[in-house]
């Protein structure tokens, strides 16, 4: 295993490493944009405490990474089996959890920070932004589907869902590309639902 230098970019070592285990047409890409959200996330005051990438299974390597207080960690998991995912979550008690299949970009996981103040409610602070709710769907009398809003240029939506398989909230950041959904637990703070929709 090879240590994570932040001072260390252009990724020298760190770089080789990641892409070492990522396979695929891509990898090169994936891999340097991964080293970017290491990046952005160690300069924005996140420590790693042990500095270095962990196997999960064969192929498979995790990075993570916690916020000065040490109440936020973000986890980046990378490999052969899958393209690139992220989390966060609380780093002591598990409670909730925030996960996509790609980045979690790293400026929305800094805003997320404010999770020790969870202010206003989440239709709250997207109604602040501008943002829209969808009138309810024919047979509204479902008791899975809460809510939806879409951003003023409807190139952003969340969804709450209540109950069902999908229980929990969906966060489109860029719906006009179809770009990954990250899901979030019912229980996520309004504060880090609302950073990962806006920012």
């Amino acid at each position: 295993m090879t240590s994570f230098d932040p001072a260390d970019f252009p990724p020298t070592t760190s770089h080789r490493a990641i892409a070492a285990v990522m396979t695929g047409p891509a990898a090169f890409t994936a891999a340097l944009e991964l080293q970017e959200w290491i990046r952005d996330l160690i300069a924005a005051g996140f420590a790693d405490r042990r500095r270095m990438a962990r196997p999960v299974t064969a192929g498979q390597h995790a990075f993570e990474v916690t916020d000065q207080a040490g109440l936020l960690t973000a986890r980046a998991e990378y490999g052969s089996h899958w393209p690139t995912r992220t989390m966060i979550a609380p780093a002591w008690k598990a409670d909730w959890w925030a996960s996509c299949p790609g980045l979690i970009p790293a400026a929305a996981i800094v805003a997320a920070e404010s999770l020790k103040h969870p202010g206003p409610d989440v239709p709250a602070c997207l109604e602040a932004a501008g943002w829209r709710r969808a009138p309810d769907p024919p047979g509204a009398d479902r008791p899975e589907l809460v809510a939806t809003w879409w951003g003023p240029d409807a190139s952003r939506g969340v969804i709450r869902m209540q109950a069902g398989p999908d229980q929990g909230w969906l966060i489109y950041r860029d719906v006009m590309r179809s770009g990954p959904a990250i899901s979030a637990a019912l229980t996520t703070p309004p504060g880090v639902i609302a950073a990962l929709a806006l920012t």
